[in-house]
């Protein structure tokens, strides 16, 4: 702070900004105080919002309680073995025995094997193999030939056939490419693969004058398949930046070791199954292999012959599948062995136009086929078997096919059992799929009824394996060789904890109320609930206890109250009304489920309205006939325009929001679709006018009764939401005044502090004032001391 300033012997030393926010401090506990009473009335709303809400759940559990068949439930149990059952609500309580002599089946499609047979001339992975033999060694042997191991890989080339016609993998392109050596240089050598061999290029290589000479040498395997470069005048040099043809490349050179010998990989295809089997045959141990028709006329089969004794496949060492591919591992044993099946298989995933299909590819071009009358549409060219099948099975030709690789067949099964037809057919613009697939030559199998009987009765018949029997559902699994009992009772354990969740949201409800209605009458560390002594909460406990032990209205089936099945007030052996909380006594509610299951159904859930049209409508209805349908009671309220125009507005008796029909009638007429189940009589002269309709219960169950409460209390618009809207209206008015107040104080500081910095500029000019003066009179000082 600064040192006083003496202004004609007045001393100002206060700070004006530690004045303002005292002063603030002080008008600020008004709205402290607001504040407070805000905080009060959010408790307020929020504990309504806790009531409403478990309010909202004893809701729920009270719907699924009025449902026409909550505690109506039958079960089924089975004694022994080909049948499951389960019960319905309304079966009939009691036993049965069911024997089943024949289960239902589906008709069945088997067509014919769809692959071509093997391809013996092209390389084994693209000759229609289903597993294709693999490169390494397989090992064969005979009882007194010995044993000789064999090899699986690229195959020999063919270096004096034209390259356009050789087994090269890659196809190798016309024109030219470089080779050289670092010492010798370059030169570029022309290829013609319509007129040039492999050895013709090699030839041309070696010609070149740098250096290079060019060869044919083995694989791994002893075939002549490597073409490699040798040079005597540094490293070799390949390819060039104006090369057109790709043959480095298919020579797979370009990827070998560089240095004066650049070797490259095997670049022929693989080896045929001819390869393979005139490599068995040159062997020396006494056998013969060859390839035969399978059963269908297809070159499917590989056989091996033996003069020197039985013959062993395989070994411990063996690197190739190909005895596994060719199914001879599997062959029956002896001096002569077969593949064990048919070893080729088109290709699923492969489009139909190139999969290996027997015969030939499809027809060419869109085209249909038809499986109980429903198209299956196909193009060879875009479509793999895979699509066809999944295109099928996303029909509605109500099959599932599937293709079956062990017996390369496609099969077709009906979706629905029974003795029905299956049919397959192609289209009549040149289709053939169904014919290619072996579908129009096939074995069907005609499905079957299922047989059974009950209590010993005559034998019944089923197109399926469901079947029914007095309210009872009844699966058949298997044939049996002795009757199966099915014992039907009432299930009580899913109505008892539909009832139990029931009793706890309902206590949750009481709880919440008890909560916010707590009074607590000490004066230090006060308990209170947030709406201690509400009457309305207090009132709404009571109304829900009420409703609890009422009677229900109109109630014929032996059961009114809802004690008579368990529900009470009081503890299982105590008085009535001894405990605050509603109680279940599990043991009761089953012997009335037992005794008399409708009648505690009708206790839950009854609820039979009647409409009545009041009197003093004044409009062009006479009257109303027929059984209201609507679902909930209420009023309907129509207006009549005069000229045929009836609208009708419908208000819920619980609270909830209305809903609007219209409809035109005539003079004389009748209408019944204005108002659910009743037919309004219209009189002779159309006139302008309004009539009331009430909706009422001829007929309450006592949860009917609550639900209609509940909904009134909780649901939108409710009671409750009403509370909790005049608690957001009180919070709102106080957050007005409370902005208010604030503006006020702000605005009450801002006058003072103009007013302070008005003193402090009058105090300066006093300064000034006082120091002249000083300074005069210390002048008129030092002139009187001259005189």
């Amino acid at each position: 702070m600064s040192d006083p300033i003496r202004i004609g012997g007045f001393f100002a030393t206060f700070d004006t900004e530690a004045v303002i926010r005292q002063l603030t401090a002080i008008r600020m506990r008004q709205v402290d105080l607001l504040d407070q009473k805000a905080a009060q009335v959010q408790r307020r709303k929020d504990a309504i919002g806790s009531v409403q809400s478990a309010m909202n759940a004893l809701l729920a559990k009270v719907k699924a309680l009025t449902a026409a068949q909550s505690v109506s439930g039958m079960t089924a149990t089975v004694s022994g073995s080909g049948v499951t059952a389960s019960a319905l609500p309304g079966a009939q309580p009691g036993s049965f025995t069911v024997n089943v002599s024949q289960l239902a089946t589906a008709t069945r499609l088997q067509g014919t094997p769809i692959s071509a047979g093997i391809d013996a001339t092209k390389p084994m992975n693209r000759s229609n193999f289903g597993t294709v033999p693999t490169n390494g060694t397989f090992t064969i042997a005979t009882a007194m030939g010995g044993s000789q191991t064999f090899t699986v890989g690229p195959a020999a080339a063919q270096a004096s056939v034209a390259l356009q016609s050789a087994n090269i993998d890659m196809a190798v392109t016309s024109g030219t490419f470089t080779v050289g050596t670092t010492g010798g240089g370059t030169a570029t050598i022309t290829v013609d693969v319509t007129t040039q061999s492999l050895n013709d290029v090699v030839t041309a290589i070696n010609s070149a004058g740098v250096g290079l000479t060019a060869s044919i040498v083995a694989d791994a395997n002893g075939r002549l398949n490597r073409l490699q470069l040798v040079s005597t005048n540094g490293d070799v040099v390949l390819g060039g930046t104006g090369d057109s043809s790709n043959f480095l490349s298919a020579m797979r050179l370009l990827g070998s070791t560089p240095g004066t010998t650049r070797t490259g990989d095997a670049f022929t295809q693989h080896m045929t199954l001819n390869d393979v089997i005139a490599d068995i045959n040159a062997s020396s141990i006494g056998v013969t292999a060859s390839i035969s028709n399978d059963s269908w006329g297809r070159p499917n089969l590989v056989t091996v012959t033996s003069t020197q004794g039985a013959i062993s496949f395989g070994s411990g060492s063996d690197t190739s599948n190909f005895l596994a591919a060719t199914g001879l591992l599997t062959s029956a044993a002896g001096t002569t062995r077969t593949s064990s099946g048919p070893i080729a298989r088109l290709g699923v995933s492969a489009k139909l136009a190139d999969a290996g299909l027997q015969g030939g590819a499809p027809a060419a071009g869109d085209h249909e086929l038809f499986i109980n009358g429903v198209s299956i549409a196909y193009n060879a060219a875009t479509d793999s078997l895979l699509d066809i099948v999944a295109r099928i099975n996303a029909s509605g030709a109500g099959v599932t096919a599937r293709y079956d690789s062990l017996t390369d067949t496609i099969r077709l099964q009906n979706k629905a059992t029974g003795n029905l037809m299956l049919t397959v057919e192609d289209d009549t613009y040149g289709g053939n799929l169904a014919a290619k697939l072996g579908l129009t030559t096939g074995t069907v199998t005609a499905g079957q009824n299922a047989v059974y009987s009950i209590d010993g009765g005559p034998a019944q018949e089923s197109a399926s394996n469901g079947v029914s029997y007095g309210g009872t559902s009844l699966t058949l699994t298997e044939t049996t060789s002795s009757p199966v009992t099915v014992t039907v009772s009432h299930d009580t354990s899913a109505g008892a904890n539909a009832i139990k969740a029931f009793v706890t949201e309902f206590n949750n409800v009481m709880k919440a109320i008890d909560a916010a209605t707590k009074a607590d009458g000490s004066r230090t560390n006060n308990q209170s609930g947030p709406l201690s002594g509400d009457m309305s909460l207090r009132q709404l406990k009571s109304d829900l206890r009420s409703l609890i032990t009422s009677p229900g209205t109109g109630l014929t089936g032996g059961y009114t109250t809802l004690s008579q099945i368990g529900l009470t007030f009081g503890a299982v052996g105590s008085a009535i009304g001894t405990t605050n909380t509603l109680q279940f006594d599990e043991a009761k509610f089953a012997e009335a489920v037992r005794t008399n299951q409708a009648g505690v159904q009708e206790l839950l859930s009854r609820l039979s309205l009647s409409a009545t049209l009041e009197p003093g409508g004044t409009g062009s209805i006479t009257g109303i006939s027929g059984t209201y349908a609507g679902l909930e009671p209420g009023r309907w309220e129509i207006t009549d325009d005069g000229a045929g125009n009836l609208t009708a507005t419908f208000t819920p008796a619980n609270g909830g929001p209305p809903t609007t029909a219209t409809a035109t009638v005539v003079a004389n007429g009748t209408n019944s679709n204005l108002i659910p189940g009743i037919t309004l009589q219209i009189g002779p002269t159309l006139q302008a006018g309004t009539h009331t309709i009430t909706v009422g219960a001829t007929a309450e169950s006592v949860l009917q009764r609550l639900k209609r409460f509940a909904e009134t209390q909780a649901g939108v618009g409710g009671t409750l939401d009403k509370r909790k809207a005049t608690f957001d209206r009180v919070s709102n008015d106080i957050s007005e005044r409370i902005a208010t107040l604030e503006k006020r104080i702000e605005a009450e500081m801002e006058q003072l502090r103009r007013k302070f910095a008005a003193m402090e500029q009058a105090q300066a000019r006093a300064q000034g004032i006082l120091s002249s003066l000083q300074q005069m009179a210390r002048q008129l000082g030092g002139s009187n001391g001259q005189n």
